[in-house]
């Protein structure tokens, strides 16, 4: 079998590794991307393809030339799988409000919904929440105007500056793109100015994007009011799993796929997450990191140097600079660390500073497995910096609670590499204790990464 998925920038998606690794050989897919919707029939008439999957912006375009629709497909106005019937014909369906349904269980029933966003998204989450038995669903729209003109009076529409009058909300769900890779450092309530403080009773957040893994609008959910948070990636794969059944005509047996999340969130992650190192200066976040990335076959960045790179001089020249100095560095850093932030599966050591922006925090922990390098204040490297041993203990109490807040683990660092065994004469002794020390934390990773699939929270 071949299946095509049809959209317009297919670039960050993870649709081809996931059916690639569900599809068991059973089917090939193919990415089909199309600039202009007009080339849609021609694409769907080609009977070299037994069935599509369709993604945004075409979900409601394809529609129009469908010869059946599920019911799913009808009540949502939208299409995300495509099957060949009997004479060649074409039926639509929908799984993103399986996916929904299954993803969030028993988070919803009873309880006061919020949606943000009126587009084909949210109104699949809308009917979800419905059928969860959601006590109240109400949308949020930038234009609350033209969104109550084309949906039904089922829901209550209100814009952004209205969303105060409903700071009761137990679930929130995001389901416009905004904070979607490579637009990271955004959410939906940040763009408004609105503060996540004002959910007093905020339970759950839900964001429908899946990369980044945390998104803007999880990570200040978590911080600002302590609730639950869910990536996108679950629906993601349960939505997959059931459009793969369709395709190949089998019954979806919800217990039986479900056995493919774990492992399927696990590979994704693997392939999405960076692995970040902060910590305070001369605490060995270059020298173990770099190494970490040779070992493990992975790029390696150093946001010190890419920052010096784009500044075209060194950071002690700009911060000694009367026209630039700090605020000129930190402006360049963060600029930085953003195009760093954007890469996947990257090792990236950071500077001691960067990770006391909030912005750089932010953006490192999106797509990031977050480790602190933390070495004791005696055994710091303070050769060739511009911070003394008593600087550096100003420093460190200052940062280290920050640190610790940011990271998924910490790492002692107090290791003089090629100290041990070359007290007994043996050689090569710095290459083979880094290494071990590389691989120790690789253990340490690994173990995060398999915790993390098998979480149901973000």
């Amino acid at each position: 079998m071949v299946i095509g998925l049809i959209g317009k920038d297919l670039s960050m998606t993870q649709s081809g590794r996931v059916n690639d690794i569900i599809g068991d050989g059973e089917y090939d897919y193919i990415f089909i991307e199309l600039d202009d919707p007009e080339k849609i029939p021609r694409v769907l008439q080609d009977m070299h393809f037994d069935g599509f999957h369709v993604t945004n912006p075409y979900r409601t375009e394809v529609i129009k030339y469908m010869d059946e629709l599920t019911e799913d497909a009808k009540r949502i106005e939208a299409v995300n799988v495509v099957t060949r019937i009997p004479g060649g014909k074409l039926k639509g369906h929908n799984t993103d409000i399986k996916g929904l349904e299954i993803s969030l269980r028993d988070s919803v029933t009873d309880k006061k919904c919020m949606v943000l966003g009126t587009g084909g998204a949210a109104i699949t989450a809308a009917c979800a929440l419905q059928d969860l038995g959601a006590s109240e669903i109400v949308l949020v729209s930038r234009n609350a105007e033209d969104a109550r003109s084309r949906i039904s009076d089922d829901y209550e529409i209100i814009s952004y500056d209205k969303v105060y009058t409903h700071n009761s909300a137990e679930v929130i769900i995001n389901c416009t793109p905004v904070g979607k890779y490579t637009n990271i450092d955004h959410s939906p309530f940040a763009d408004h100015r609105i503060n996540m403080r004002i959910f007093n009773s905020l339970e759950l957040a839900v964001d429908l994007i899946y990369n980044p893994y945390r998104t803007k609008f999880l990570q200040d959910a978590k911080r600002l009011t302590g609730c639950k948070t869910k990536s996108g990636l679950e629906m993601f794969i349960i939505q997959s799993l059931a459009s793969r059944a369709l395709w190949l005509g089998k019954e979806y047996d919800k217990e039986e796929e479900l056995r493919f999340v774990t492992p399927l969130k696990r590979k994704i992650l693997e392939n999405q997450l960076n692995v970040v190192a902060i910590g305070l200066p001369g605490s060995g976040k270059t020298t173990i990191m770099r190494r970490y990335a040779y070992e493990l076959g992975m790029d390696f960045v150093d946001t010190d140097e890419e920052t010096e790179k784009k500044m075209g001089m060194k950071i002690s020249e700009a911060l000694s600079e009367s026209t630039m100095g700090e605020e000129y560095f930190a402006a360049m850093e963060q600029e930085c660390v953003r195009e760093i932030g954007h890469k996947r599966r990257r090792v990236i050591a950071t500077g001691g500073g960067t990770a006391m922006n909030p912005i750089n925090r932010d953006v490192l922990r999106a797509n990031g497995i977050v480790v602190y390098v933390k070495r004791p204040l005696d055994m710091l490297d303070v050769k060739g910096r511009t911070l003394s041993m008593s600087a550096l203990k100003e420093v460190f109490n200052s940062r280290d609670r920050v640190y610790k807040r940011t990271a998924d683990m910490v790492i002692v660092n107090s290791r003089v590499f090629g100290g041990i065994r070359a007290l007994t004469g043996e050689g090569n002794t710095y290459n083979f204790e880094l290494k071990g020390f590389v691989y120790f934390i690789a253990r340490k990773v690994e173990k995060y990464l398999n915790a993390l699939a098998d979480d149901e929270w973000t």
